[in-house]
């Protein structure tokens, strides 16, 4: 099973759009509702620069990305690498997206699927360079 959600990064995304008020409301729910999901066998996490997001936002040019903006998305940016930074719950391998583009090429996912399979440690880490 493949699911595009981690539960314990949600709070990333409360602590940059809610008020102080509704941010410790949040957590007071969250810590007394928090579901207990199961541990993944893996956590890929697609890592890319501020920059790169901001122009494959606007490349996109999807309407419901639209309202995203350039200082939210540095702030987000910075949120995911201090949590994946301290991330201990599940295998994780951090992939560098910079030059790699496994939905728009396929020998890029064929490289990502192999980094995949060959993965031995708690956290690896994959960047295709320049």
């Amino acid at each position: 099973m493949i699911g595009d959600f981690l539960l314990e990064k949600d709070p990333l995304f409360a602590r940059l759009t809610l008020a102080d008020d509704e941010l410790a409301l949040y957590q007071k729910i969250y810590d007394s509702l928090q579901p207990q999901a199961p541990i993944p066998d893996l956590v890929i996490y697609l890592q890319a620069s501020a920059d790169t997001l901001v122009e494959r936002v606007q490349r996109r040019g999807n309407p419901i990305e639209a309202g995203i903006s350039e200082p939210y998305l540095r702030a987000l940016t910075e949120a995911y690498s201090r949590f994946f930074h301290y991330y201990d719950e599940a295998p994780l391998l951090i992939v560098n997206t910079e030059h790699l583009n496994p939905i728009d090429r396929e020998e890029d996912f064929q490289l990502l699927v192999r980094q995949i399979r060959s993965m031995r440690g708690r956290r690896e880490f994959f960047n295709l360079g320049a």
